[in-house]
């Protein structure tokens, strides 16, 4: 994982009025914590760190927080809040990180190709988008890729049948099913459409034949 550099300031005011005034000036009111050194209260540029939460790395980018006078802090991003509305970022809290030490992160699942069970017209059905795992900060894969080309239908993939690269361990159930293949819907409307054409017959046959003195019949009664 690459680390990218983000520039901090320190931030002395607190509370509500200065975080909005921070926030119309475009800087993000933010904190530091973790390790065994005190949390910092500290600006960052709100228009970087979102473009860095939108791209393919997102919250798991391995950050040198550059923070004005000299200091440099290795971090990610623990949280961060936006605005129900307007989706603005509202705060964010960065944790310390040390490069000897297991993390835990989440980080896309994807699957690549076309099954064999979907081209018999099976569905290709994923039940995770993501995977929690730990591993060190600089083996944090951007994605976890899964090639469903062999499938057929019915088939089923576990967590301990992924491939995960070198260094990183899943914290999941080894038995919880991430992909599988569903068999075709099946249709119930042949017998439907059968007895549909045996009253049409029938209503032929009525025109000229015995079949027709059964309505008189009924009538009478």
């Amino acid at each position: 994982m690459e680390t990218v550099q983000i520039k901090a300031s320190p931030r002395t005011q607190t509370g509500k009025g200065p975080a909005r005034r921070l926030r119309a000036q475009g800087r993000l009111p933010a904190v530091a914590y973790g390790g065994t050194k005190d949390t910092l209260d500290i600006t960052v540029d709100s228009a970087e760190l979102r473009a860095l939460l939108l791209s393919e790395v997102g919250k798991n980018a391995i950050i040198d927080l550059q923070i004005e006078g000299g200091e440099q802090l290795h971090v990610m991003i623990k949280e961060y809040v936006v605005h129900p509305i307007s989706r603005k970022l509202l705060h964010a809290d960065f944790v310390r990180i040390s490069d000897d030490k297991a993390v835990e992160v989440e980080v896309p699942f994807r699957t690549r190709g076309k099954s064999k069970g979907e081209q018999a017209g099976g569905t290709l059905l994923v039940a995770l988008r993501t995977l929690k795992l730990r591993c060190l900060p600089r083996n944090i894969p951007k994605h976890i890729e899964f090639d469903v080309s062999g499938l057929e239908i019915e088939d089923v993939v576990k967590v301990k049948e992924l491939t995960l690269p070198e260094g990183v361990t899943a914290m999941l159930s080894p038995e919880r099913k991430v992909v599988s293949v569903a068999p075709p819907r099946v249709v119930e409307a042949a017998e439907g459409e059968g007895e549909g054409a045996e009253g049409a017959e029938g209503a032929e046959g009525a025109e000229g034949g015995d079949a027709a003195a059964a309505p008189a019949e009924g009538g009478d009664s």
